[in-house]
């Protein structure tokens, strides 16, 4: 099951480069840039005030919290790729491994 995560995310992000060839330039700015910077500020902000480090902590997770509910609960996904053309990527990459 702990195999399942990390090989559906790839083959998610996959999916996704192979429509937008941004996907692998955002996610790398995103997961090594962005992310490390924003919990970063939040450290800093633990430092100066652990009242202002957890109201900020508290409200960056409550903001991943509602991105992942429209993403996965409200069909947010589906706005950036439809469900026709992940089903099609689906078809022709097994055919793809039918003919290896």
């Amino acid at each position: 099951i702990m195999r399942r995560v990390p090989l559906g995310a790839a083959r998610l992000l996959g999916l996704y480069a192979s429509y937008f060839r941004l996907v692998p330039l955002i996610y790398i700015i995103i997961a090594f840039v962005i992310f490390p910077g924003i919990f970063l500020g939040i450290s800093a902000v633990f430092d100066a005030s652990i009242a202002g480090g957890v109201v900020l902590l508290l409200v960056v997770l409550a903001i991943l919290a509602v991105f992942e509910f429209w993403w996965i609960r409200r069909g947010g996904c589906y706005r950036v790729l439809s469900e026709e053309a992940r089903q099609e990527s689906l078809r022709s990459l097994e055919q793809a491994d039918r003919e290896l």
